[in-house]
């Protein structure tokens, strides 16, 4: 069974030699990473240089302020570039929203009994795309999570083997053209153009998931501030993803609005006295709780931590539910890895880890990047997991059929036949 590194090497390296730049562009906070492969392993990068600024003119993964937005990224990019000492011409770019869709599509061809080359992985790859609809859409990624050959299903890597007939399960993101054309707009704006265009709940688990989660299945749920995106791995590549539109900054609003304060007192009482269990010790502690007064402005009032507690638990409840609505209606469902792995800022509230394992009925770990010995205390946290799987997409050498997409053209009618494009039957059972 081949590994992460050795399908990577397999694929043509996709090492980088020189400087490799991530932007993450998020719901409170705009990450630049700048750094450089080792040569001693996928994962083994040297951070040269990061930005962070807070996030303007971008909401739930739509662009509000292109002006706005463009200066954040600006700063972020300069910030990481003076640390760095060095400039940057191009992004490894994040792309979240609820338009980003991702569906499953297949494909079989016809072998005639010899062995399977590469050509014919790539036109079995093109018959898969050439059903994929592009009206309005821009296909971000097209990853093959399984082959058939013949009736051994679940196959990896089907060059090499024999059979009469060659089937493909394949998971295509696509984002609207308009969306993908502002937010490229954007970054061109700040003179920079996009290496490439990747989910940010995938680069979210390139950036958390350790190799045998990759290998084994995993799902990764990153809590941001104003969305929860949620990225399934099977057999070594990315399977689907999904959107919750919920976040650390609706647990802020709640406290905001449930003892009535601003939104900046809410957020530090949410930083250092929030918890999400209403059973943990402490619970009847006094803490300082500014309200505001009769005149606009704060008072300084107190209140039991459980008060708290009482107003942060239910969302985060609501939100493993939906997570847990989401995931069932996926694609995917039947077939969901057991192994949970929470990451994102909003994780480290104490208590969601809780939630979380007795809501999706899973084991759960806190996971933080991968390569967090790489990116020191600040940025190795959970809240740089989409910034650092950026840093580390192309090294891990996932494969894409969108280029396969392209080769369609070259097979004609033979891709879109009625025969040689049906859904297989397992899939129908087991997806």
């Amino acid at each position: 069974m081949a590994n992460l590194q050795s399908r990577r090497m397999a694929l043509g390296g996709h090492r980088t030699t020189g400087p490799v730049a991530a932007l993450d562009i998020g719901c409170s906070k705009i990450t630049c990473l700048i750094g450089r492969n080792d040569g001693t392993g996928p994962r083994h990068f040297q951070i040269l240089g990061s930005g962070r600024q807070q996030s303007r003119g971008f909401s739930g993964g739509t662009i509000t302020d292109m002006e706005g937005l463009e200066r954040s990224i600006r700063l972020a990019v300069e910030d990481a570039e003076r640390e760095a000492g060095e400039q940057i011409n191009q992004v490894m770019l994040g792309i979240t929203g609820a338009r980003v869709m991702c569906s499953l599509v297949t494909a079989t061809i016809e072998i005639g009994g010899r062995e399977i080359n590469a050509k014919d992985v790539r036109r079995l790859q093109a018959a898969a795309m050439a059903d994929v609809s592009t009206k309005g859409v821009e296909v971000l990624a097209a990853w093959p999570v399984a082959y058939r050959v013949d009736q051994q299903e679940g196959v990896r890597e089907p060059a090499g083997m024999y059979c009469d007939t060659l089937g493909l399960f394949l998971s295509v993101v696509t984002a609207p053209k308009a969306m993908v054309r502002n937010l490229v707009e954007c970054v061109g704006r700040a003179h920079l153009s996009v290496n490439a265009l990747i989910p940010s709940s995938i680069a979210s688990g390139a950036g958390t998931l350790i190799d045998d989660e990759i290998e084994n299945g995993a799902i990764c749920i990153d809590m941001g501030a104003g969305v929860t995106a949620v990225s399934v791995y099977l057999n070594g590549s990315p399977a689907w993803v999904g959107l919750v539109p919920a976040g650390g900054t609706h647990v802020t609003s709640d406290i905001a609005q449930g003892i009535g304060t601003t939104f900046a007192a809410a957020e530090r009482l949410k930083s250092i006295y929030g918890t999400a269990n209403l059973e943990g010790p402490g619970l009847a502690e006094r803490i300082e709780a500014p309200r505001l007064g009769d005149d606009g402005r704060l008072q300084a009032t107190r209140m039991e931590r459980g008060k708290l507690a009482e107003i942060i638990a239910p969302r985060i409840e609501e939100t493993f539910e939906l997570i847990q609505k989401t995931l069932e209606s996926s694609g995917v469902r039947k077939v969901l890895p057991r192994r949970v792995v929470l990451t994102g800022g909003a994780s480290q509230l104490p208590g969601v880890r809780d939630v979380a394992t007795r809501i999706l009925e899973a084991p759960v770990r806190l996971g933080r990047p991968t390569i967090a010995e790489f990116l020191g205390e600040t940025l190795g946290t959970p809240a740089f997991s989409t910034a650092s799987g950026l840093l580390l997409y192309q090294e891990l050498g996932f494969a894409d059929a969108v280029r396969a997409g392209i080769a369609s053209k070259e097979y004609g009618s033979e891709v879109r036949g009625g025969a040689v494009n049906k859904a297989f039957h397992w899939l129908k059972e087991n997806f």
